[in-house]
């Protein structure tokens, strides 16, 4: 790797751990909050999201996609949302033995040019829920309509106040364009 891609990933990645030791402090509601807004950032967008990744890629069918990403949003919004993730999540007074959460900091999500935004939404849902941060690498035939899903998401955070840079896009796919 040349000297250019150490330092890109090492900026996203301090902005993310800065992100990331905010989120840790939010109570399990604060995050709950967090975890619904990326899901209808996404689910209330399913259909501009849909062509736009069909129209970019030139994979699958609109409703398909409209389906696929309400489907996933919905489905991990009601597995997540009674989950506890902040603090005690299991105390086991037979054995004498106390679980706490602990976010383990910054998740890579790659994203496939299949299923670009119902993969970074659901990831995103599952990352931010156990209060890490989270970038997204877009599969380069979808990263526009990723840019534009992970911004909608990132809109919806800042309404709650979450901290910028939770979320980012990698920006290498234009490093190496900007190579070739």
């Amino acid at each position: 790797m040349e000297e250019l891609e150490f330092s890109m990933i090492d900026e996203m990645l301090e902005k993310a751990k800065k992100a990331q030791a905010e989120v840790e402090k939010y109570t399990q509601e604060q995050v709950d909050a967090l975890v619904k807004a990326i899901g209808k950032a996404i689910y209330d967008n399913a259909e501009m999201l849909a062509n736009e990744a069909v129209t970019e890629t030139g994979y699958g069918r609109v409703d398909s996609k409209i389906y696929k990403q309400k489907k996933a949003t919905a489905a991990a919004w009601y597995y997540l949302r009674d989950k506890k993730s902040v603090g005690i999540i299991d105390n086991d007074t037979i054995n004498g033995v106390v679980t706490f959460a602990k976010p383990v900091g910054v998740v890579a999500c790659l994203t496939p040019s299949t299923n670009p935004t119902s993969t970074t939404g659901s990831n995103g849902m599952n990352v931010i829920k156990c209060r890490n941060a989270m970038i997204v690498s877009p599969h380069p035939a979808a990263k526009n309509v990723t840019i534009h899903g992970v911004n909608l998401i990132n809109a919806a955070l800042e309404e709650l106040g979450a901290p910028e840079n939770l979320i980012q896009v990698s920006k290498l796919h234009l490093w190496m364009q900007q190579r070739n």
